[in-house]
């Protein structure tokens, strides 16, 4: 029967009241179900708008949104390499917004292709693989060095240990080499990985590279070293009329300037990386008299020094790679830093590349400018259009990008469960297991203490009763010592026994099996039929309600069990997914815990939904069949 009847419900003040039952119940489904969304649109972003908080994320819907999560994964999150290469000064990635310009126009399509062709053609050895990530956070880079990792080897990680002498446990742990391209003498190893490296980045694709920016370094130089950052002290050292370090760039040659070629000096003497440097073959005389002072004119020493053969000074060409340890590497850093003619060392940086390029590519600086839409006054002013660049290749490829960003999060958390231990699978044992003895064990016992008027029953009821008093937590260490003495830690068993019987759990069963109908029972009894058959035939199906309630309660504190599972089972391979939950949001970062916790939640959520109709039924009281 209504609580208010059809007849009431016509009355204002009736349709009133309920309006306001649906708007308090619909606001009280909003706070249930908001936490949720808010959790689910966090579980999509990545640093650059983690702090947003936002139901659905901007960059679904806004494509200058995705340029910042672009930067920040492109340059693993620095921004300070972010504002050198892009000749900005945001504060932080989330403030990273896209140039002003018209990325459909011709001459930024021109522009932005212009430097893909550049790039593309550029020696390896002055491209860096980008996308590499930054500590936990997703990274393109290393899952598909990880993927060629696995082809390589076979899927076997002993293989990869022996022959890259590392000590991996997992291909999730493998890590990329490490590049120094700031150390002005490093050049790659001859070691198996780092070769391989090579080839493996030669396999990417063409986006996934960079070329390797010096103007930063030298900008960095003038401004932290020479200027103490007084953009006044230089432009009265260079004549210049600069605004920022920004607008100084390495010259190719040795400036006419007395301060620039100051500065231009000390820096590629002392600082200019090698690979980036090239020594007129006319330097050979200066390179030999360089070493005959050293060498005090004895060539039978540096032949020592060299492991070499010469049978006299003027042999001695310039080296053909550079020298990567010994005297000769310290005697090639000398020259270069005290004895090599200015006029004859050439600064062959990306930067200074992309000049000589457009020069002869476009012959004059008014051409370029017509066909690019840029105001330079000459080619030395040509800053590399990187910011353009990459807003360009996000303007292009919005569905895709979108698409890994919402996704990312997600691979990375299943790549880790399926990946660690045996989190899925142990899980799924543990949470089937504890459904089932609870199904088995409290509804028999709550069944006797119903069907048989035992003197002592409420006794018993009552100390079942009193150990919900006490927190859970508070027999975890008798448990512990209980499992010990049995030496049952580390497997199913421990994770199973101590839980097998709940005192509330008999407690709500028992007084829902005083409310079904006698008269079925003794029916059952005049037809002979036993208690078991009983259970089965009429206590079990009219039960179903509260049988899915007590289902439902068994799996999310299994499904959810952390601190008892990693006490009882401290073997890695016995852990479930929620320890291993635990261990990922430890280092993961914030957006990569929140997708975690959605993945967590998603079993509960099914579960539930499946149990809601016949939790329902618990609600009429049954009926006679």
């Amino acid at each position: 029967m209504a609580i208010i009847p059809k007849v009431g419900r016509k009355s204002f003040k009736m349709r009133a009241v309920i309006a306001l039952l649906y708007i308090v119940l619909t606001a009280g489904a909003v706070t249930m179900v908001y936490p949720f969304l808010l959790m689910l649109g966090s579980s999509m972003t990545s640093g650059a708008d983690v702090n947003t908080y936002s139901i659905i994320p901007k960059y679904v819907y806004n494509t200058k949104a995705l340029f910042p999560k672009y930067a920040e994964d492109r340059y693993a999150g620095d921004i300070e390499l972010i504002n050198q290469l892009y000749g900005t000064d945001f504060a932080k990635t989330e403030n990273i917004v896209p140039p002003k310009v018209d990325v459909s126009s011709k001459q930024v399509t021109a522009l932005a292709g212009d430097w893909e062709n550049f790039v593309k053609g550029l020696p390896m050895d002055y491209k860096q693989a980008g996308f590499e990530g930054f500590g936990m956070a997703p990274s393109k880079l290393k899952d598909a060095y990880r993927g060629f990792c696995r082809k390589r080897f076979n899927e076997d990680i002993s293989k990869l240990n022996k022959a890259y002498l590392e000590e991996n446990e997992t291909f999730d742990s493998v890590t990329t080499p490490f590049e120094r391209f700031k150390m002005r003498e490093w050049e790659p190893d001859n070691s198996l990985k780092m070769q391989e490296w090579l080839k493996f980045k030669e396999s990417l694709p063409a986006y996934y590279l960079r070329p390797i920016m010096i103007d930063p370094g030298f900008q960095a130089y003038l401004r932290d070293t020479v200027y103490n950052s007084n953009i006044a002290d230089l432009n009265k050292s260079w004549g210049t009329s600069y605004k920022s370090f920004q607008q100084a760039h390495l010259a190719a040659s040795v400036p006419s300037q007395p301060g620039q070629a100051k500065d231009w000096e000390i820096y590629v003497r002392t600082m200019l990386p090698f690979r980036y440097m090239r020594i007129a073959p006319e330097a050979v005389a200066a390179y030999r008299q360089f070493l005959q002072d050293r060498y005090a004119g004895n060539i039978a020493s540096l032949n020592v020094r060299y492991d070499a053969k010469y049978a006299s000074f003027g042999e001695i060409t310039l080296p053909k790679e550079m020298p990567t340890a010994g005297s000769p590497l310290v005697d090639w850093m000398d020259f270069i830093a005290k004895r090599v003619p200015l006029t004859q060392v050439i600064p062959a940086n990306a930067e200074n590349l992309y000049r000589e390029h457009l020069e002869k590519k476009f012959g004059s600086v008014d051409a370029m400018n017509k066909a690019f839409g840029t105001k330079y006054a000459s080619f030395a002013e040509v800053i590399p259009p990187i910011y353009e660049a990459d807003w360009y290749r996000v303007a292009t490829h919005v569905g895709e990008l979108r698409k890994d960003f919402m996704g990312r999060n997600y691979a990375m958390v299943f790549g880790y469960i399926f990946v660690h231990g045996r989190a899925v699978f142990n899980t799924f044992v543990f949470v089937v297991a504890v459904i089932c003895v609870n199904l088995i064990v409290n509804p028999m016992c709550a069944y006797a203490l119903s069907r048989y008027n035992l003197p002592y029953a409420y006794k018993v009821l009552l100390f079942l009763l009193a150990t919900m008093a006490f927190p859970a937590e508070v027999a975890m260490i008798p448990s512990f010592l209980l499992l010990k003495q049995f030496h049952l830690l580390n497997t199913y068993w421990a994770l199973i026994l101590p839980g097998m019987a709940n005192g509330y759990a008999i407690f709500l069963l028992k007084g829902f099996f005083d409310s079904l109908p006698k008269e079925l029972y003794e029916a059952g009894i005049i037809d002979g039929a036993s208690e078991l058959i009983m259970f089965r035939k009429i206590t079990v199906p009219m039960s179903k309600p509260i049988f899915a309630v007590i289902a439902l309660q068994s799996f999310t504190g299994a499904y959810g069990a952390f601190i008892y599972a990693m006490l009882v089972c401290q073997n890695p391979k016995m852990w479930t997914l929620m320890v291993w939950l635990y261990q990922l949001q430890a280092t993961a970062p914030q957006y990569v815990t929140m997708a975690a916790l959605t993945i967590a939640a998603i079993p509960t959520l099914l579960v539930f939904i499946f149990a809601q109709n016949i939790i329902m039924r618990g609600i009429i009281i049954p009926s006679f069949k």
